[in-house]
Formats: C-alpha cells, sequence, structure tokens
C-alpha cells in the first residue's frame, strides 16, 4: 500500500464502502438507492457497448477492465434486491465481491501494475543509474533510454543515451529543464537532438555537465579545440581563470571565462564562432566577449541580461567625480558610464544607429547630460525629425538642412576667434575656469549634409578645421548617422585620433557582421573595437530544427532598441541605454524629468553673442548664405576678412524646390477646417496629410482649434487667426495662441524691452535663459501686438512703446493672458 497511487488507494476504498452498502441496502424498500444502482450500472455497461461498436479491440478491452467493478457490483445489488427477505449469503457475496474487486485492482487499473517482490531488473552501474532515474522522475512515462555511453571517462558524469519511444510513436517534444532536472545537472549541460539516418521515434540525449555541451573532456579542452585553434574564435587565446555566478535580481545565472594571448600580441575575437562555440545562437544576445590589451573576458548568461531598460534620471545623467555621465546599463548590471570630455581634453564623440535603433532616444539622454554639466549646445540634422524638435525646446540651437548647418558651422568658426581673444585675456585655453561655456554641436545625418550638391565640401571643411582645432576653445563636435563617411574630411587618421576617447555609442547598425562592419559604420571612430552584431530582436531567429517540424512561433521577440556599446578607444562594452518618452502620438514627452529643473537652457556669453551679432551671424540661420568675392565685397553682410579663408562666400545656386503635401495643405488651409475637408483638398495619402499637420502645428505653421479642427497660423492680414468664441468662455487673444509661448514669458519679455527700449531677440536669450527659437517666438508675438518693429536682418528691432507707457502695457498683458499665466 505504501507504494500504491493515490487513485489506487482511491479506488480500493470505494470498494470497501461499497461492499457495505451491498451487504444492506438492497433489502430495504428504498427506490432512490435502487435507481442510483441501476443507472450506474446501466451507464458503464452503455459505455461499454459504445467502446465495441469502434471495433477497437485494444480500447473495448481497457474500457472492460475499468467498468468490471461497477458492472459486476450491479448484478450482485441486484441479486439480493430481487430475492425478498434477508437471506444469509447476502453479506457474504458482498465481501466477497470486495475482496475479489481488491485482488483484480492492477487489471480494473490500467495505468497502475503493483510493486513486485523484486526490482526492475536495471543494468549495473553507471547504465543502470542513469535509467533508473529517467524513469522515476517520468519525463516522457512511455520512453526508455538504450545505448548509455559515457563520453569522457568513468570519473565524469558526462554521457550520451538514446531516448527510444514505443514502436509506431514519436518522442514527444522534451522541455530540457524538465530533463536537465531528472539527472540534477544545469540546463545548459543538456541537448536533445536528432540522431541522422533514424526516425523521430529515436532522439539523441547528451549530457554534458563536465565539458560544458563539448566533446572534450574540460572548458580548457574545448577552449582549445574550438576558440584557440587556427581559425576559431579567438586564434592563440588560452584560459587564465574560469567563475561562475549564481542570479542576482534581474541579472540571470552567469559563467565567465576570462582569457588572454602571447605578450606582443592582440585579440581577434570572431562572435559568431565564439556563439557556435558554446552552443548559442548570436540572436539570443546570451554571451559578450570584451577585449582589452591581450586580454578577452567571455561571459554567457542563462537568459539575455539587456531585455529590461531603465528609466533616465537627472541624477543618473548628472557628472560623477570623475567627468562621467550614465548612459544605460552594462549587460552585467552596472552603470554604462561614458565621458564627457576624452583624455586629451575634446568634446567629440559619435553616435552610430540605424532607424529603430534608439538613436534619437540616446541623443536626447547626450543632450540633456550636456544641459545638466553646463555645456551650451546646437543640433542640426539633413531633415526635420519631430522628435528632435521636442529635444529642440531644451537646448540652445536646434534646426534641420544644409543652409542650418552652414551658418552653424560659420559661427562656430567665428566663435573660435571671438574666444582666442579671451583666452589671451585669462591666460589659458579652455577649461572648467573659462568664463565661457563649452559648445558641443552634433550633426545628425553627416553622411547626408556633406553630400548635398551646394554647401555638402563647405561644410566637410568647416567640420575638419572645428574637429582638429575647437579643443582649445571648448568646442565639440559629434558625429550621428545610420553610418558615417569621413572620406571627405581631411587627414582622417589625424581626426580619428581627435575624436576617440571622447563619446562613442554604437547601436545596431545595418548588415553588422563584426568589428569590419562596425569600423566601416563608424568611419573607423570606432577603431579596432571587436563590436557582437545586435539584432531587430531578441531570439528573432527560430531553429532549423523548429523549421523541419514544421514548428511555427510568430510570436516576435522583444525589441533590441537602444542595445548597443559604449565605445572608448579599442575597448567596448555591451549596453542597454537609459529610456526617456518621446511619444508618437503627440502626448506628453519626459524632457522635462532629464533636463536641468525650472527649464533654465544654456547660452551663450553676452560678450560672445553680442560679437556674433556684430558679425552678421547670429539669426535664425535659416537665410542662404551671403555672397561674398575675393576682393571683399558683398551684396549682404559684411564678414571679418579672417572668415573668408574658411569656405566660399558664393551664393548658393537657386534651385526649384518641389512642392510638398505640407506646402500643399498650407495653401489650402484657408479658413478654419476639418482634417476631412483638408484630406479631400489635398492630393496625397491620409496617413501622409495627419503627419503633416502635427508637424505644421508643432512648427506653429497652423493652428490647431480643436480635435481635427485647423487654422492658418496668421491670417492675410498678419494678424494671427482667432478661434470661434464658444458660450461660457472667454476668447484668449491671438498670440496667446501661438505655440511653445507661455503668457508669462511675453510679459516678462515686454518688460524688459520696454525698459531697456533695446528689442533684440539674443537680449531676451540671454536674460530669460531661453533658446534662440523661443526668444524669435516671442519678438513675433510683441511685433504683433505693436511693442516692437518688424526684423530688419540680425539689427536690433525698434521699441515702439515709450517707457512712460510700461506700465500700462503691462498691465495690458496680464489682463489678456490671466487664461494662460499664473501672475
Amino acid at each position: 500500500m505504501r507504494k500504491m497511487p493515490a487513485r489506487a488507494k482511491a479506488e480500493m476504498i470505494a470498494y470497501g464502502a461499497s461492499a457495505a452498502t451491498l451487504a444492506y441496502v438492497p433489502s430495504m424498500e428504498a427506490l432512490p438507492a435502487h435507481a442510483t444502482a441501476a443507472a450506474i450500472s446501466g451507464g458503464c455497461v452503455w459505455w461499454l457497448y459504445r467502446k465495441a461498436k469502434t471495433r477497437d479491440f485494444h480500447r473495448t478491452l481497457r474500457t472492460a477492465q475499468r467498468v468490471l467493478g461497477p458492472v459486476t457490483g450491479g448484478a450482485v445489488y441486484a441479486a439480493a434486491a430481487i430475492v425478498p427477505g434477508r437471506p444469509w449469503w447476502e453479506p457474504a457475496a458482498a465481501l466477497g465481491w470486495g475482496a475479489l474487486m481488491s485482488a483484480a485492482l492492477p487489471i480494473t487499473r490500467s495505468t497502475w501494475t503493483p510493486q513486485l517482490n523484486h526490482s526492475v531488473a536495471y543494468p549495473p552501474g553507471f547504465p543502470g543509474l542513469v535509467m533508473r532515474l529517467w524513469d522515476d522522475a517520468e519525463v516522457a512515462p512511455d520512453t526508455r533510454l538504450e545505448n548509455i555511453h559515457q563520453t569522457i571517462s568513468p570519473q565524469h558524469p558526462d554521457f550520451t543515451a538514446d531516448i527510444v519511444a514505443p514502436a509506431g510513436k514519436p518522442v514527444p517534444r522534451l522541455d530540457l529543464v524538465d530533463v536537465a532536472a531528472a539527472f540534477g545537472l544545469p540546463v545548459g549541460s543538456v541537448t536533445v537532438e536528432e540522431i541522422p539516418g533514424t526516425g523521430p521515434g529515436r532522439m539523441r540525449l547528451t549530457v554534458t555537465p563536465t565539458s560544458r555541451r563539448g566533446d572534450g573532456g574540460s572548458i580548457e579542452d574545448v577552449w582549445a579545440e574550438r576558440v584557440a585553434r587556427p581559425g576559431g574564435a579567438i586564434p592563440g587565446s588560452s584560459i587564465t581563470r574560469v567563475e561562475s555566478f549564481p542570479a542576482r535580481g534581474d541579472l540571470p545565472a552567469r559563467g565567465m571565462v576570462l582569457a588572454q594571448v602571447d605578450a606582443g600580441e592582440v585579440p581577434r575575437v570572431n562572435h559568431g564562432q565564439l556563439c557556435s562555440a558554446f552552443g548559442v545562437e548570436p540572436e539570443e544576445l546570451r554571451l559578450v566577449a570584451e577585449s582589452r590589451g591581450r586580454e578577452v573576458l567571455v561571459t554567457l548568461y542563462e537568459s539575455a541580461p539587456l531585455k529590461a531598460s531603465r528609466r533616465a534620471t537627472r541624477e543618473l545623467l548628472t557628472l560623477d567625480a570623475h567627468g562621467r555621465y550614465t548612459i544605460g546599463t552594462a549587460h552585467d548590471g552596472s552603470d554604462a558610464k561614458v565621458h564627457m570630455q576624452s583624455a586629451a581634453g575634446t568634446l567629440h564623440g559619435f553616435l552610430v544607429g540605424v532607424t529603430g535603433s534608439g538613436k534619437t532616444v540616446a541623443l536626447a539622454l547626450m543632450c540633456a547630460a550636456w544641459a545638466l554639466a553646463g555645456l551650451t549646445n546646437w543640433v542640426t540634422s539633413a531633415r526635420p525629425d519631430a522628435q528632435m524638435s521636442a529635444v529642440g525646446r531644451h537646448i540652445d540651437r536646434q534646426g534641420s538642412g544644409a543652409i542650418f548647418t552652414w551658418w552653424m558651422l560659420k559661427c562656430a568658426i567665428a566663435l573660435m576667434d571671438i574666444r582666442g581673444d579671451i583666452n589671451a585675456e585669462v591666460g589659458h585655453d579652455f577649461s572648467a575656469h573659462s568664463p565661457y561655456p563649452g559648445l558641443v554641436l552634433v550633426l545628425d545625418e553627416f553622411n547626408s549634409l556633406v553630400g548635398d550638391e551646394t554647401l555638402g565640401d563647405e561644410i566637410a571643411h568647416m567640420t575638419d578645421v572645428l574637429a582638429r582645432e575647437g579643443r582649445k576653445f571648448g568646442i565639440g563636435i559629434v558625429f550621428a548617422g545610420q553610418s558615417l563617411n569621413l572620406s571627405k574630411l581631411g587627414g582622417e587618421a589625424s581626426l580619428r585620433d581627435q575624436v576617440q576617447g571622447g563619446i562613442g555609442v554604437v547601436l545596431r547598425i545595418a548588415g553588422s557582421s563584426g568589428g569590419i562592419a562596425a569600423r566601416q559604420a563608424t568611419g573607423g571612430l570606432a577603431g579596432d573595437a571587436d563590436l557582437a552584431d545586435i539584432p531587430d530582436r531578441f531570439n528573432a531567429a527560430t531553429s532549423l530544427m523548429d523549421r523541419m517540424h514544421g514548428t511555427v512561433d510568430d510570436t516576435p521577440g522583444e525589441t533590441t532598441q537602444g542595445v548597443g556599446h559604449t565605445v572608448t578607444g579599442s575597448g567596448a562594452v555591451m549596453m542597454r541605454t537609459l529610456y526617456v518618452h518621446l511619444p508618437k502620438d503627440g502626448s506628453r514627452d519626459g524632457l522635462d524629468d532629464i533636463f536641468p529643473e525650472g527649464g533654465a537652457i544654456n547660452t551663450l556669453t553676452d560678450r560672445e553673442i553680442e560679437a556674433l551679432t556684430e558679425l552678421g551671424l547670429w539669426h535664425d540661420w535659416t537665410m542662404p548664405p551671403p555672397s561674398k568675392n575675393d576682393e571683399g565685397d558683398s551684396d549682404d553682410h559684411t564678414l571679418l576678412p579672417q572668415f573668408a579663408g574658411i569656405g566660399s562666400f558664393a551664393a548658393p545656386a537657386a534651385k526649384s524646390r518641389p512642392r510638398t503635401v505640407k506646402d500643399k495643405i498650407l495653401d489650402a488651409v484657408d479658413r478654419q477646417m476639418t482634417a476631412k475637408e483638408i484630406r479631400a483638398a489635398v492630393d496625397a495619402a491620409a496617413g501622409t496629410i495627419r503627419n503633416a499637420l502635427s508637424d505644421l502645428v508643432a512648427d506653429g505653421r497652423l493652428h490647431q482649434v480643436d480635435h481635427g479642427v485647423y487654422a492658418p497660423a496668421v491670417t492675410k492680414t498678419g494678424t494671427p487667426a482667432a478661434p470661434p468664441k464658444q458660450e461660457g468662455h472667454h476668447t484668449q487673444p491671438a498670440d496667446a495662441q501661438a505655440p511653445d509661448v507661455d503668457g508669462a514669458l511675453v510679459v516678462e519679455a515686454a518688460s524688459l524691452i520696454i525698459t531697456c527700449q533695446y528689442g533684440s531677440p539674443s537680449m531676451l536669450q540671454r536674460k530669460l535663459r531661453i533658446g534662440f527659437a523661443l526668444a524669435g517666438r516671442l519678438m513675433d508675438v510683441l511685433e504683433d501686438r505693436g511693442i516692437v518693429g518688424p526684423s530688419d536682418g540680425s539689427k536690433a528691432r525698434t521699441v515702439l512703446v515709450t517707457p512712460e507707457a510700461h506700465e500700462d502695457v503691462v498691465r495690458e498683458l496680464r489682463a489678456d493672458y490671466a487664461l494662460a499665466a499664473d501672475d
């Protein structure tokens, strides 16, 4: 009874209770009891009859075994009920029936065979032990193990065996966790594979706790045979230390191997071969190899360690005592940090990643870290980007296109001379003690910018000058894009020396295949760093065995957005960038939580802005560059001779620009219109029109009156379009509807300009600590209110209100913006 299954014990108890019932109940005049007994017995007979009709002998026999008890019990009950009185044989018949059914229990319960007096005849020694463990674990109850063979020696538990299913049946799909638990071994040391030349009824079980899935005797043997051999994953390497660590928090269990090559050699790591040597797929992102000097550290995790992303905070993006900020989480759970400046003191760096790799998020993190460190930031890209426009509201200057980039670089070139004079006055080059902030220029989509037909060569020329000479003046260049082509920059080797050692982040790159592709994608800036391929999703590939069996798993893996490497010199660390919300649906972003608290923006100093203004360089950077010949004659702003040698000042040839969807929308929206009316008037796809409307509203070129209702931002008379009045609500003044312009800022800007009698956007930018674009929008609002005159290039606007009217104007503005401001 001790080894009897619970179901068999329950059936034996049921037989005892039924025997007692049969001894007394049939003689009673209890119609419900008679009906119950008849229903049970009759139902079993009907079940047996249905099975017999199938003509399946085995199933019919099994059913007959299981209904033997109820049917015979029903017969005994019927006999006792028919005979009147209580004859002596009724209790004897009931007890005899119970004893007979208990004895026949192994027959009636076809799933249980009682333990005989002798044990199952397992072979002696190690094979018998393995077979007994397999049977006791019941991983696959109908299978057995054959051909058990120890692969290393009698002292090692490594073995192979054949899993054999019953004749005509395949071996069921086995969970490796259950197989490993049967032998008490790690999951990674167990594999189940097909045997060539056999059918699915026989599979090969390989258990290698010592050699870790290798055919050799130890990890050293496997390393020598598969990794260190000529043409292997890390040729010429040898193991110096092996460690294993249990799971900790979100970090899965891992094993680590430290190896090195001979003195005078540099390890060459082939990540794909290394994954193959350890029996893992590259798409799993479970194996990480890091090389530094002569050494290589290989880490193999039980599961991908970078699936979780961490939200960015100001604390993480603030510089530590060593001038570093945290940009992500390394594969081992530690903070992935990058230096704000290289060891040479440059602010240069690079960021590479294809669309969807998380490049914009990484760039937003960098801009926030620069802002928290007190640096000024200018960002340009080849084409407008809504998410980067959101970042642009928190930095000094942000724009797009070759013309904006040309002016930005020209301004930075001039700034070097301005800061050169300041350096001479203070007696040292740029440092933390300089009286001006560091400036970082971000050139996103760099290849497209230098490929511009008109200004590309000049952009490349000025970029090269800034990359080589900007260090002394606190000016840094950060190259960004899907790939970098630095062939237009002179002396690429010298440029790499300037950029390497600074900020270096490589996310997923197109067509990556190891270090060679990484060097190509980064224009050589990643040096000789060996970077593992980053798939677009974790576990994106389906095994070939599953393909062979027709197993289709259409559930996509988790995205690897943000997974990449931080690169410093020749060293690289796999990591995942911090996460900040940059929505695509118009909802609120999370940038306010990582940029400096209070919304203050770092700008140039008053002296620098005034000097750039005098040179005619401090404006919105959207007008074509001025025309200037070699003699210094100019039809527009005259620049000082020291800037004439940097690039050509020839005006770009006028090119007819094709009409875009945005142009068509602006022509169509001449009144308040619904999105449906706009789609009917513009010949373009609905999704394209919807995206263009969002961009036009964000740029302030259209006004969104209500959900799905749009109106021109400015009427033909020059005044902003007012929304329709609604009963029970005050109508705000038109200028209060200007996007991204707070009423309190308008009041403060008006007070400053009237008091100082100086209508300059740069003055507002310095006094209010706001970006240049916002200062320009404030000036436009004040022009609409009649406080300043129209723009005249980079000159200050005329102030149309006298200081005596200051209080009246401010009081009127406060009343108009009562609903938009708290003051």
